[in-house]
């Protein structure tokens, strides 16, 4: 029986590792594959349900990036094509998960947390900042000061990303990456944002009969 997780790249997958060993959730009850963007993530997904490669249930986690309504299209579509019938109109809140007979139980959650229209990884991790941090007051200070932003092209406004990266190169050991920085609780995953999303996980990967 297999259970799989697609993931955009590998900040995203060590992130999860670190959330699912800080909720306890079985180590072997899902695998991680972390396929090098949401193009990849959407094809192969669309792969997985047409051979029958998954025959038990399988996740993705996506960004919204600029457009929340779009990126759910685009996930609807291909459940569609593959047989879902009666999807939602909006992703869940706490985490999209159908359960079809005869198909896969399949699960998605949109970065940061199902509802904001644009976001990213980035943006779900600034909910574990720690509440009252000054660490993260002066980050966004020093980034907003900046006259040249090279974080913003194209219309395509990635601040969130510059500032969270600025706030763990201000941590006692500088520049951890994200799942790291959770372990090492620079950023803090006991709070609503973080177990609704390790509640998912365990809805769909542990939960699941």
């Amino acid at each position: 029986m297999k259970k799989t997780l697609l993931v955009e790249g590998k900040d995203d997958q060590h992130v999860i590792y670190a959330i699912r060993d800080i909720y306890g959730i079985p180590k072997n009850s899902f695998t991680i594959e972390e396929m090098g963007g949401i193009e990849n993530v959407l094809t192969k997904t669309d792969l997985m349900l047409v051979d029958g490669s998954i025959d038990v249930c399988l996740g993705i986690v996506i960004d919204a990036d600029e457009d929340l309504n779009a990126r759910w299209q685009s996930v609807s579509g291909i459940l569609s094509k593959a047989g879902y019938q009666n999807l939602p109109d909006l992703p869940d809140a706490t985490g999209t998960i159908i359960r079809q007979d005869f198909l896969p139980d399949f699960g998605v959650w949109i970065m940061p947390d199902n509802q904001l229209e644009r976001g990213y990884l980035e943006t779900f991790l600034t909910f574990l900042v720690p509440e009252n941090s000054k660490s993260w007051e002066q980050a966004k200070k020093g980034v907003a000061a900046l006259e040249n932003k090279p974080f913003i092209k194209q219309n395509v406004d990635h601040t969130t990303k510059a500032e969270i990266h600025t706030f763990l190169a201000w941590q006692e050991e500088p520049g951890k990456p994200f799942g790291t920085a959770i372990t090492a609780k620079y950023l803090q995953a006991n709070n609503p944002n973080c177990e609704r999303f390790a509640n998912w996980l365990n809805r769909l990967f542990v939960e699941n009969p």
